[in-house]
C-alpha cells in the first residue's frame, strides 16, 4: 500500500471539515518537537508537502514548553483557522479548548489509558487512576473537534475503547532523505541481526534475548541490540549468558542508516503479545524496510493494513521466541 498517498489525501479529507484546505491557515503546536521522534516529525512533513499553510510553535524547552507553547499560541490565534495538536498534547488539549472556540485537531497517537495500564502495566485498569485515565482519554476525544491515531486497527479501538466519533489515523512515514540504501562495509563471516528501541513492554525484546539463546550454537547468527537492553533486562541477560548478543547502549539517530546498512537481517517487531502491540506499526519497520532490509514484522492486523510477505519482509507470531528464532535460521539459509 502507498501509505504516503493515502496519508495526503486523509489530510485534505480532514482538513476539509472547517475550510478549503489550500486557503486555511493552520497553527501546529507542538511541545514535544524532536528531530529523532518519528510521530510529530511524520505530521509536519505530510502537512509541508501538501503546501497546507502553516504557522508553527516547536518548543524543545523540557521546563517551559507547555508556558511557552501557551504563551504563543494566545499570540498567534487570530492568525489561523484551525489548531493542529501533535502528539504528545494530552495534557494541552483542555487548556487549547477553555482558551478557543477555534476547530482542534488533535493526534492522540496512544491512549494514556491503554499504554500506562496494559502496555508499562504502572496501573491497574480497575484502579481509581486506570479509570480516570480511561474517563480523561474519552474526555480529550469529546472536546477535540477530529482525533487522529496511527492505524485503521488503532482507530477502531478509540472508537470502541473511548466512544470516538470524529477520528481518522495518518500511517507513520519516515525520513527518507536519511532512511535510504547506503553502501557500508560489512562482515561477510557474520549474519547480523539488527534491533534497536527502548524497550517498552510491547516492543518485546525479551523475545529476541530468548530467540537468540536458541541460536547460541549458530556462529555465524550474531544479534546486535541497540538500547538500555543490558539495563533493563539485566537478570535475563545474565541467565541466558547468551555469547552472541552484541549490545550498543546508544547510536545517534543520525547514524542509524548506517547500522541498518551494516545488518543482513532487521527485526521490525512488535513481538510481545501485549494488546497495543497489534494496533501499531513500529516506527522503525518504516525505517528498516526504507533502507532495503529485510525485515521481521510481528503478525498482526496493524502491519497487515500495510504490508504483506514479499521478499524483503516476513511475519513471524508475537510472543513466541521459537518461531522468531526459527524465522531466522530460515532466512539466514536462505541468504
Amino acid at each position: 500500500m502507498d501509505y504516503e498517498n493515502f496519508n495526503d489525501k486523509q489530510i485534505f479529507d480532514v482538513l476539509s471539515k472547517f475550510g478549503n484546505p489550500e486557503k486555511i491557515k493552520v497553527l501546529y503546536v507542538s511541545t514535544y518537537y524532536f528531530s529523532n521522534y518519528i510521530r510529530t516529525k511524520s505530521i509536519l512533513d505530510i502537512l509541508r508537502r501538501n503546501r497546507i499553510k502553516i504557522i508553527s510553535i516547536l518548543e524543545e524547552n523540557k521546563k517551559l514548553r507547555y508556558f511557552l507553547a501557551l504563551f504563543a499560541t494566545i499570540i498567534r490565534l487570530k492568525e489561523c483557522n484551525v489548531i493542529f495538536l501533535p502528539f504528545r498534547s494530552h495534557e494541552l488539549l483542555p487548556i487549547f479548548r477553555f482558551i478557543t472556540k477555534k476547530p482542534i485537531i488533535f493526534d492522540a497517537f496512544i491512549s494514556l489509558y491503554d499504554t500506562l495500564c496494559f502496555d508499562r502495566k504502572i496501573f491497574r485498569p480497575d484502579s481509581i487512576v486506570g479509570k480516570i485515565l480511561k474517563c480523561y482519554d474519552a474526555y480529550l476525544c469529546r472536546i477535540a473537534n477530529f482525533v487522529l491515531v496511527d492505524t485503521k486497527t488503532h482507530c477502531e479501538y478509540f472508537k470502541k475503547e473511548f466512544n470516538a466519533k470524529n477520528i481518522s489515523y495518518l500511517y507513520l512515514e519516515c525520513n527518507k532523505e536519511l532512511f535510504k540504501p547506503v553502501n557500508v562495509e560489512k562482515d561477510r563471516n557474520k549474519f547480523i541481526v539488527f534491533w534497536y528501541g527502548k524497550c517498552w513492554p510491547l516492543q518485546g525484546a525479551e523475545v529476541i534475548l530468548r530467540a537468540a539463546k536458541i541460536l547460541k550454537d549458530e556462529s555465524e547468527i550474531i544479534f546486535r541490540l541497540v538500547g538500555p537492553v543490558r539495563k533493563k533486562y539485566k537478570n535475563l541477560v545474565a541467565n541466558l549468558n547468551s555469547k552472541n548478543i552484541e549490545f550498543i547502549d546508544y547510536v545517534p539517530y543520525e547514524s542509524l542508516p548506517s547500522e541498518i546498512a551494516k545488518a543482513d537481517l532487521c527485526l521490525g517487531g512488535h513481538f510481545s503479545d501485549i494488546p497495543k502491540a497489534k494496533r501499531v506499526i513500529p516506527g522503525k519497520a518504516f525505517q528498516f524496510i526504507a533502507c532495503g532490509r529485510k525485515t521481521i514484522l510481528g503478525d498482526n492486523p496493524a502491519n497487515r493494513e500495510l504490508f504483506s510477505e514479499a521478499e524483503n519482509i516476513y511475519f513471524v507470531k508475537m510472543n513466541s521466541a521459537e518461531e522468531l528464532a526459527k524465522i531466522i535460521l530460515k532466512i539466514k539459509e536462505q541468504n
